[in-house]
C-alpha cells in the first residue's frame, strides 16, 4: 500500500503536505495518516453536511480501527492528530478506560453555597456525548470477553450510527433515572493485536462501521524505522511549501466555507445558527442536504464500477470466506460515498464527480484487500502445521499441477507465475491480494524465480535441468 500512488495524494497538495508532517511524527504509518486526514475533516464538516441515501442519510464522519504491534507509532500518531484538531479548533478527548457513567453521562446532585443538597440534579456529560474526535488508545480493552467490555462495544457501535438518524442516541438507566445523550464523536481506535482479535472482527458489529487497518511489523521493518529515526538526530525537519499552520488554517477555512454555504441556503446569520439548539440545527442540515452538494451524471456509474471490483474479489474466494467478507461490503459502500464527498471538499467543488469516486475507491480498495488478506490468513489456515507450513503445502500442490516450460539456457520445468497465481486462487479459495502476498512472502523458500520474455517463471529449488 504505497500512499504516493494514490490519485488523491498526487492531486491535492494539502493532502500530500499533511502526510509529510504526519510522517515526521509517526514513521512508516502513512495509511493511518491518510485516514486521519478524513477523520479530522469529517469533524469539521459534521454539523453542516448530510449525505442523502433513500429515505435516510449518512454523515461525513470517518471512524478508524487500527491494529498494529506495540511501539510502532500509534500513540505518537494521535499526538499529531490531537495537535491538528486543537489548532483547527475542533474538540477531542482520550478514552482509556471508564464506567458507563463516564461514557454516557450521569446526574449529580446540586449543592448550595453551604454545601447542602438543593434537591436538584445536573447532568454531567460523558465522553461519547457531543461532537469531538475520541481516541480509544489500546482498544484491546474493548476486546476482552467480559460484560463491561461488551457493553462498551455496543455504546461505541451506537455512536457510529448516522448523526440525526436517532440511532446515535445512547441511553442508560442509572439510579432510578434514564440518561440520554446524542453522540457525534468520530472514533479513532488503536490496539496491538490481542489474542482472539480476529474472532471479534468477525462477530462484533462495530467492525462493520469503521475503516479497519491492520499491519504487521517484522524485525526488518522495525530496523528500517529505527534507522530512519536515527537519521533525524540533530537535523532540522524537511520543509514543505505548506506548513503545519497552513494545514490548521485549511481545516478552519473548510469548516467556514461549508458552514457559510448552508447558512446562505437557510438564509441565516452565524449568530442565529449558534442560538439554535441541536434539533433545530439538525433539521436545517437535513433540509438542505440535497442542495449542499450535488453529483454529476457519471457519479452513479462510477459507484457501480467500484462495486463490480469489490464483488469480483469475493467471487474468487472460498464460499465460507466470501460470506464472511461480504458482511463488510456495506461499510465500504457507505465510506465510498463519504470519502467521495471528502474528495470534493478537498477539490473545493460542490459537485461530486466520478473522479472523486475513483480517488476514494483507490484508497478503499486497498483497505478492503488488506482486510481480506488478514482474515484469510486467520480463517483458512488449518491443522497443526502452522501458517507457513500450510502455505508451502498449498503452493507445492498448485505447482505440481501447472504446465512446465523450458527457458533457453536455464532448462525446463519452469511454471508461469500467472498460472500459479490463478490456480492457487482457485484451489485454495483466497483473493488475488492474498495470493500476491503469499508468493511475495513465502515462495522464495521453495522456488527459484526467473524473468523471460516479459513473463515471470518459478521452478522448485533443487530441480534438475534437462536441456
Amino acid at each position: 500500500m504505497n500512499y504516493k500512488n494514490y490519485q488523491a495524494v498526487k492531486k491535492f497538495d494539502t493532502l500530500e503536505a499533511y502526510l509529510h508532517h504526519f510522517s515526521q511524527t509517526s514513521m512508516r504509518n502513512e495509511i493511518p495518516g491518510l485516514l486521519s486526514f478524513f477523520f479530522v475533516q469529517g469533524q469539521s464538516l459534521l454539523p453542516y453536511v448530510r449525505i442523502p441515501t433513500g429515505d435516510t442519510h449518512l454523515d461525513p464522519r470517518v471512524h478508524v480501527f487500527w491494529i498494529q504491534p506495540s511501539r510502532t507509532g500509534k500513540s505518537v500518531a494521535w499526538n499529531f492528530i490531537g495537535d491538528v484538531m486543537r489548532e483547527a479548533e475542533l474538540d477531542y478527548e482520550l478514552y482509556s478506560t471508564g464506567t458507563d457513567a463516564g461514557l454516557i453521562g450521569s446526574n449529580k446532585p446540586v449543592f448550595d453555597e453551604n454545601g447542602k443538597p438543593t434537591g436538584e440534579t445536573e447532568t454531567v456529560k460523558g465522553l461519547l456525548a457531543g461532537q469531538k474526535g475520541l481516541n480509544v488508545d489500546e482498544g484491546s480493552i474493548i476486546l476482552t470477553p467480559n460484560k463491561h467490555s461488551q457493553e462498551t462495544v455496543l455504546y461505541l457501535q451506537t455512536a457510529c450510527n448516522a448523526v440525526g438518524s436517532g440511532g446515535n442516541i445512547l441511553t442508560k438507566p442509572m439510579k432510578g433515572d434514564i440518561i440520554k445523550c446524542e453522540s457525534m464523536v468520530s472514533l479513532w481506535i488503536t490496539t496491538y493485536p490481542p489474542k482472539g482479535v480476529k474472532e471479534y472482527v468477525l462477530t462484533k458489529g462495530i467492525f462493520q462501521r469503521v475503516l479497519l487497518y491492520w499491519s504487521h511489523w517484522d524485525m526488518d521493518m522495525r530496523q528500517e524505522v529505527s534507522n530512519s529515526r536515527l537519521s533525524t538526530f540533530w537535523k532540522k525537519p524537511i520543509e514543505t511549501d505548506l506548513t503545519k499552520d497552513d494545514l490548521y488554517d485549511y481545516f478552519k477555512d473548510t469548516e467556514k466555507r461549508v458552514r457559510d454555504r448552508l447558512l446562505n441556503f437557510a438564509e441565516l446569520t452565524f449568530t442565529q445558527w449558534t442560538e439554535m439548539n441541536r434539533e433545530e440545527q439538525e433539521e436545517i442540515a437535513q433540509q438542505y442536504m440535497w442542495d449542499m452538494f450535488t453529483v454529476e451524471d457519471d457519479y452513479e456509474t462510477a459507484l457501480y464500477q467500484s462495486s463490480d471490483e469489490i464483488f469480483d474479489l469475493l467471487r474468487n474466494m472460498s464460499a465460507n470466506m466470501s460470506e464472511i467478507v461480504a458482511s463488510f461490503t456495506p461499510a465500504i459502500e457507505n465510506y465510498l460515498a463519504i470519502i467521495s464527498l471528502h474528495m470534493a471538499v478537498l477539490d473545493k467543488k460542490w459537485i461530486i464527480t466520478a473522479r472523486h469516486v475513483d480517488m476514494a475507491f483507490d484508497i478503499l480498495l486497498d483497505l478492503f484487500k488488506n482486510l481480506i488478506s488478514w482474515l484469510e490468513d486467520s480463517v483458512e489456515i488449518g491443522g497443526n502445521k502452522g501458517k507457513e507450513g500450510k502455505i508451502h503445502e498449498d503452493m507445492l500442490k498448485v505447482y505440481n499441477e501447472c504446465t512446465g516450460y523450458e527457458i533457453e539456457g536455464h532448462g525446463d520445468g519452469w511454471k508461469r507465475q500467472a498460472s500459479l497465481h490463478q490456480m492457487y486462487m482457485s484451489k485454495v479459495g483466497v483473493s488475488k491480494a492474498t495470493v500476491n502476498r503469499h508468493f511475495k512472502d513465502y515462495a522464495s523458500a521453495l522456488f527459484n524465480r526467473k524473468m523471460s520474455g516479459g513473463r515471470v517463471y518459478f521452478r522448485r529449488k533443487g530441480a534438475k535441468n534437462h536441456d
